[in-house]
């Protein structure tokens, strides 16, 4: 077993010791943890407690439907047929003819005009979130969220020097203006 220490120098090194550079921000992240996270690992022990049918995962959108058949069936064909360069780099912004059909889908369903230059793919919300963030956000500008929240959102907006202005929100999940 070996303790993990952050340290600056290497002075500090001791046998059995893993020294570990980080930012004091982070380190004081890392004491701190994600409530989210930590209530995803205590939904893990008690999974393997009590069973998988018996404790349901709410805490991070994790799926529990498999994928369909059909997206499978797909997956097999191309690692089988693989199409040339399907493993390079891609846009900054995604695959074009990916965001003409998320552009098509968001017309058809908003009326409103969308091309694949309004659309930005990312990885999940949280990465959508740390992009638009780094964007728009100047260091002490405020981020609000509406209460209940996703509390990593606070974390994103530190990403970028935002600070996070949590409004209390009424039965109807509206905005407390009086707060």
């Amino acid at each position: 077993m070996y303790n993990i220490v952050n340290v600056f120098n290497m002075e500090d090194y001791v046998k059995g010791v893993i020294i570990v550079v980080l930012s004091d921000k982070i380190a004081s992240f890392l004491t701190k943890g994600s409530f989210i996270r930590k209530m995803f690992e205590e939904g893990d022990r008690l999974r393997k407690i009590h069973g998988a049918d018996k404790v349901f995962d709410f805490t991070i959108g994790n799926p529990t439907v498999e994928p369909p058949q059909k997206f499978r069936d797909e997956l097999k064909k191309l690692a089988i047929n693989p199409e040339p360069g399907m493993h390079r780099y891609m846009s900054n912004a995604g695959y074009l003819e990916t965001r003409a059909a998320v552009a098509e889908v968001l017309a058809e369903q908003s009326s409103l005009s969308f091309s694949p230059n309004h659309i930005v793919m990312t990885v999940g919300a949280g990465g959508g979130l740390n992009v638009a963030f780094k964007t728009i956000l100047n260091p002490g500008d405020e981020v609000i969220a509406l209460s209940p929240y996703f509390v990593e959102y606070g974390f994103y907006a530190d990403n970028h020097g935002g600070i996070l202005k949590v409004v209390p929100t009424g039965k109807d999940f509206l905005p407390d203006l009086a707060a």
